[in-house]
C-alpha cells in the first residue's frame, strides 16, 4: 500500500478525532463528503471550492456529524484539525475521469486527483467509507473486520513460523552432518520469507486499527523482530555470492523482487540464490557448505568484525577449527571477541558431539536387530 495513504490510515484509525466524527455519522445513517485542503484559498480562487458558510472552527467530532446533516461537502484543513467550510460546493475539472457511480464519490475522486489531497465520501446507501488520496482509493473496514482479518493472517504466519523454526533445528543438525542439500535451504528460506510476507500484509490492518490493536500488533512486531534476522544469515550463509550487508536481515531483499505466490516454489527461492537447476535431484543432491554468518551473528558481534571472520575462514568447517590464536589474527577481533566467537563454536561443537552419540544408539539399535 502507498506510505501517503498508510500515514493517512494513521489518523483515520478507530479513536481518533476524525474516525469518531465518521463513525457518528455513519451511526446516524447520513452522507458526507468531506476534503482536507492543504491550499484552501487557492481552491476558493479557483473556484474549485464554491463557499457555503465559513466556520474556521476547532475540529470536534460532534460538530462534524452535525454539519454532515446538510448537502455541501464539509472542508477541514490537511491536518484535520479545523472545519473550515461546510455545506459547500466542490467544482473539480470536467476533464477528470472517473469510475465511480455515486456522485458524491465522483467528486471525491476527482477532487482528489486534482489536488492530490485527501477526500472522504461516507456513503448512507452503502454503509461505507471510502478514502480517496491522488489516484489511490481505500474502502475503511469496521473494527470487528480488521480484528478478522489480523487474527487470521498473524495465525497463518504463526504457522509458517513453527514450520520455520523447525527447520532451524534440522538444519543445525544437517550442517553438523556436512549434510545440508539445497533443497533444505531452500524449504526453509521459503517457510522464512512466507513468514515475513504474510506478517506484513496485516500492516495495513493495524494502521487502521491504531492505538486499539493491542496483542495483533505486539505478535506482528515478536515476527518481524526476529525472523528477518534469522532468514537474512541463512541467505548469507548459503546464497552463491557472497553478500555483502550491515544487518543480517538486509539481505532479505534479495527476494523483494518474489511475489508470495512464489516463494513455495523451492526452484525460484534456489535460482535467486544464484543456484542454476531444473530438477527435483538436482535440489536434493547439491550439498553447499555454510559460510559461518549465522552463527557469528548469533554472538551480535558488529557486522564488520563478523565480515572479517568469514573472509578470513570462508566456510564454516574452517571456523569450527579455528583456536584462540586464530582468531584473533582476524582484523578487529581481540581477546574478548575470539573468546565470545569460541564460546558460540563450543555450543555448535556440543550439538555435533550429541549429534555423533545418537547417530551411534541408533546403529547399535539396528545391530541388535539383526
Amino acid at each position: 500500500m502507498d506510505e501517503g495513504l498508510l500515514k493517512i490510515l494513521d489518523f483515520l484509525a478507530p479513536g481518533k478525532q476524525l474516525r469518531k466524527g465518521i463513525d457518528r455519522i455513519m451511526e446516524a445513517n447520513l452522507g458526507a463528503l468531506i476534503f482536507l485542503a492543504s491550499s484552501p484559498e487557492k481552491y476558493l480562487e479557483e473556484g474549485l471550492i464554491q463557499l457555503g458558510f465559513e466556520l474556521d472552527a476547532l475540529f470536534i467530532p460532534e460538530k462534524i456529524y452535525e454539519l454532515a446533516k446538510m448537502d455541501g461537502a464539509i472542508v477541514l484543513d490537511k491536518n484535520a484539525e479545523k472545519i473550515l467550510f461546510a455545506n459547500a460546493q466542490l467544482n473539480p475539472e470536467k476533464s477528470l475521469n472517473s469510475d465511480e457511480t455515486g456522485m458524491r464519490h465522483r467528486t471525491a475522486e476527482k477532487v482528489s486527483l486534482q489536488t492530490g489531497d485527501i477526500t472522504i465520501a461516507v456513503s448512507k446507501r452503502r454503509n461505507s467509507v471510502s478514502v480517496f488520496y491522488k489516484n489511490k482509493k481505500h474502502e475503511l473496514l469496521t473494527e470487528n473486520i480488521l480484528f478478522a482479518r489480523v487474527n487470521q493472517e498473524i495465525t497463518i504466519a504463526q504457522r509458517y513460523k513453527q514450520s520455520f523454526l523447525d527447520l532451524i533445528d534440522y538444519l543445525n543438525i544437517e550442517e553438523v552432518r556436512k549434510n545440508v542439500s539445497l533443497y533444505d535451504v531452500a524449504e526453509i528460506i521459503s517457510k522464512g520469507m512466507l513468514t515475513i510476507k504474510i506478517t506484513q500484509a496485516t500492516d495495513k490492518y493495524l494502521r487502521e486499527l491504531g492505538e486499539i490493536a493491542g496483542s495483533s500488533k505486539l505478535e506482528y512486531e515478536e515476527i518481524l523482530r526476529s525472523v528477518p534476522k534469522l532468514v537474512g544469515a541463512i541467505i548469507m550463509d548459503y546464497n552463491v555470492d557472497d553478500l555483502n550487508y550491515q544487518k543480517s536481515e538486509d539481505a532479505i531483499e534479495n527476494f523483494n523482487n518474489v511475489k508470495t505466490d512464489d516463494l513455495v516454489n523451492l526452484f525460484t527461492i534456489a535460482r535467486t540464490l544464484g543456484y542454476d537447476v531444473s530438477s527435483d535431484d538436482e535440489l536434493e543432491e547439491k550439498i553447499i557448505i555454510p559460510r559461518g554468518y549465522r552463527i557469528l551473528y548469533s554472538t551480535k558481534l558488529p557486522s564488520s568484525a563478523v565480515k572479517n571472520v568469514v573472509d578470513n575462514f570462508e566456510r564454516l568447517p574452517s571456523l569450527m577449527e579455528a583456536s584462540f590464536e586464530d582468531l584473533t589474527n582476524v582484523a578487529g577481533i581481540g581477546k574478548r571477541r575470539a573468546e565470545i566467537i569460541l564460546g558460540a563454536l563450543h555450543r555448535k561443537k556440543k550439538e555435533t558431539e550429541d549429534i555423533k552419540e545418537k547417530d551411534l544408539e541408533v546403529e547399535f539399535k539396528n545391530e541388535d536387530n539383526y
